[in-house]
Order: structure tokens, then C-alpha cells, then sequence
């Protein structure tokens, strides 16, 4: 059974387009911050699919009998966008546009104090 997903404005899919080259700039050019925002990630995938319907289906979607999402290139190759999904409270709030219903299995931890 497939996710069910919210319709979006043009606004917010144009914003969920951009989101896949800025998580691969901050993959590629800035490891640091991803590392330190991934520490302050909590949970697990409910694999509901949601995360791989930003902007476009992935190709490599497919619905097990279960109704739970597989990736076909799990075992295989991931990119670095999939791997690290959900980055940080941006990537959250982008996946929430396409199912607020369903909720993410993924949360972050409040950012210490700056010293």
C-alpha cells in the first residue's frame, strides 16, 4: 500500500526540488555539520516511503506486500542523501509537507548551549 500524499502548491514542490542538491552541497562540502547534526539524531525509519517523494518518486521505491517501502539499492549503493536523511529540522519539516499524517520515526535533540 502506497503513502498517501498531501497536494502541494508549486511553492513547496519548488522548495522540495531544491532540497536534494542542498543536502548533496552539504554532503560533498560541509561533512562537519552533517556529522554534528546526525549525533543530535534520534529514532529510527518507519519506512514509510515519505522521505524518498521529495520533489520526485525515487525510482527505486517499491511497496512490499507489508505496505512498508523498500529501496530495490539498499544492500547495494545508497547515496550520501539517502544514507544521512534526515540531515537536520529542515529535512524533517520538507518530508512532513509530503505526509503530515504520517509521522517520521526521526527526531533531533535540542542544540547545546554555544560557549
Amino acid at each position: 500500500m502506497a503513502l498517501k500524499t498531501a497536494k502541494l502548491s508549486v511553492w513547496q514542490r519548488l522548495r522540495l526540488l531544491w532540497g536534494r542538491p542542498r543536502r548533496l552541497f552539504m554532503n560533498i562540502f560541509r561533512p562537519g555539520v552533517v556529522r554534528a547534526s546526525l549525533a543530535r539524531r534520534r529514532g529510527e525509519c518507519r519506512r514509510c516511503g515519505a522521505c524518498c517523494q521529495l520533489g520526485l518518486k525515487c525510482r527505486h521505491l517499491k511497496y512490499g506486500a507489508d505496505g512498508l517501502s523498500e529501496c530495490v539499492r539498499y544492500q547495494k549503493w545508497r547515496s550520501s542523501n539517502c544514507r544521512n536523511f534526515p540531515m537536520s529540522e529542515r529535512d524533517l519539516a520538507e518530508r512532513d509537507l509530503v505526509a503530515p499524517d504520517t509521522p517520521c520515526g526521526f527526531h533531533f535533540e535540542p542544540r547545546g548551549p554555544k560557549a
